[in-house]
């Protein structure tokens, strides 16, 4: 059976769940390398169906993990350099 996959068109807020519910995955472990397996890619596509009603490929899963992963360590970086810093607070 195929399924339809939705256009990788990412929202704030399916942006904001995919994060939520990768971060809970690594909690738990999942993450034993700098990846996940199928079998927990497509638990994700599952969970994001549910909660966004919007399904996603493996290919477009870990396609905007690693742009994600890519921003978080530009920013660290630049928070990392002398006379740049983040408040959480104010988010500036």
């Amino acid at each position: 059976m195929l399924l339809k996959y939705d256009k990788a068109d990412w929202s704030s807020r399916t942006e904001t769940v995919f994060i939520r519910i990768v971060h809970d995955h690594v909690k738990k472990g999942d993450l034993q390398t700098l990846t996940f397996t199928k079998k927990i890619w497509n638990t994700i596509s599952d969970e994001l169906l549910e909660q966004c009603q919007k399904r996603f490929n493996v290919g477009q899963l870990k396609s905007k993990f690693n742009r994600l992963r890519k921003k978080h360590r530009e920013f660290s970086d630049l928070v990392a350099h002398t006379g740049f810093g983040w408040d959480p607070v104010s988010n500036t």
